[in-house]
């Protein structure tokens, strides 16, 4: 049996890796300190450690076999906006934790280091030079885009002297069910719905012609579990979109569309910007079309869809503040 160790296993896109490698037959262990995460989107089958994988005594106190197999690295304050709000407390969640991960992986003797980075690495685009490759010089403009810039280089030299091989997946704008409804500083996405969600007009802050790469988290997955064991990937790093330019305004009438809200200026409302947010990029993902013959496979209107579906499931657990009870499960 395979052993993988997941840190933000309680978030949006571990918990729905620990359930992919769970039904693969795979022994999982999460590590999350359940900050944004929820302890219920864990899967049963997997092993729960609530530690602060910042704090290197935690980490490498935890109980955890001997070898594991692959290492999952997708823990992090997500949110370039809340990392203008405590610099500090994103280098060490986003830079110290990455360091402290890899200390365990070759603790552990193991040989895979799939890291999630993300679009933040690039910084902001011009309106002819939007399309992001992985040789671009990156330039961020957020903390949190700067930390994650510097754990891939703290990846890349820390594994040139091990036996661990290492995979950096640039994410761009991931979306769809399980994500936290609750947090409107990070998916933009998920932000917009939650307005819906509440039968309140959209708070939008910034511009309408901002755009996104937004793709769908079963695309995602897909490529974490692929990465797995295909050399190809091996000490690669990879942007990870579908390569479509989606603007906020087309977001908006896609979701008001499906909801059947026909009066856009009754439901959305313009307003603000964010701090450390730029005006778009989109992923070129013609490097890991080459590497292993990948395309994505969803649209925004399927995910949009999957995700509202989901949300009528789930609505009466985010209208009472994300708390399951015996009158909202």
């Amino acid at each position: 049996m395979r052993k993988y160790v997941i840190t933000g296993g309680a978030g949006f896109i571990g918990s729905s890796l620990a359930k992919r490698l769970t039904e693969r037959g795979g022994e999982v262990f999460v590590l999350d300190d359940l900050s944004t995460g929820f302890e219920r989107n864990i899967p049963r089958d997997a092993i729960f450690h609530k530690i602060d994988i910042s704090n290197a005594a935690e980490v490498l106190g935890a109980r955890l076999p001997d070898k594991i197999d692959a290492v999952y690295h997708l823990a992090a304050q997500s949110s370039g906006e809340a990392s203008f709000a405590d610099p500090a407390r994103d280098i060490d969640v986003n830079y110290k934790a990455t360091f402290n991960m890899l200390k365990l992986a070759e603790s552990k003797k193991c040989k895979r280091f799939i890291f999630s980075s993300s679009m933040s690495v690039y910084g902001e685009s011009s309106a002819d030079n939007y399309r992001m490759n992985e040789d671009r010089r990156c330039s961020p403009v957020s903390y949190y885009g700067c930390n994650k810039l510097a754990s891939e280089s703290l990846i890349q030299i820390f594994t040139k002297t091990t036996m661990i091989k290492p995979t950096i997946l640039r994410l761009f704008s991931v979306y769809g069910p399980g994500q936290n409804m609750l947090n409107r500083k990070q998916g933009i996405v998920s932000i917009y719905l939650s307005y819906l969600l509440e039968n309140e007009p959209i708070l939008v802050k910034g511009s309408l012609d901002r755009f996104r790469d937004l793709i769908y988290i079963e695309d995602v997955l897909d490529v974490f579990v692929s990465c797995e064991d295909d050399k190809r990937y091996y000490g690669e790093v990879l942007n990870l979109g579908t390569g479509v330019k989606t603007t906020i305004l087309t977001l908006l009438h896609t979701i008001l569309k499906l909801y059947g809200k026909e009066d856009f200026h009754n439901w959305v409302k313009v307003e603000g910007s964010t701090p450390g947010d730029i005006m778009g990029c989109v992923a070129d993902i013609v490097k890991l079309k080459r590497l292993v013959n990948w395309s994505p496979k969803y649209g925004l209107e399927h995910g949009i869809k999957e995700m509202q579906a989901w949300l009528q499931q789930t609505a009466k657990v985010w209208l009472n503040n994300g708390k399951v009870s015996d009158t909202t499960s």
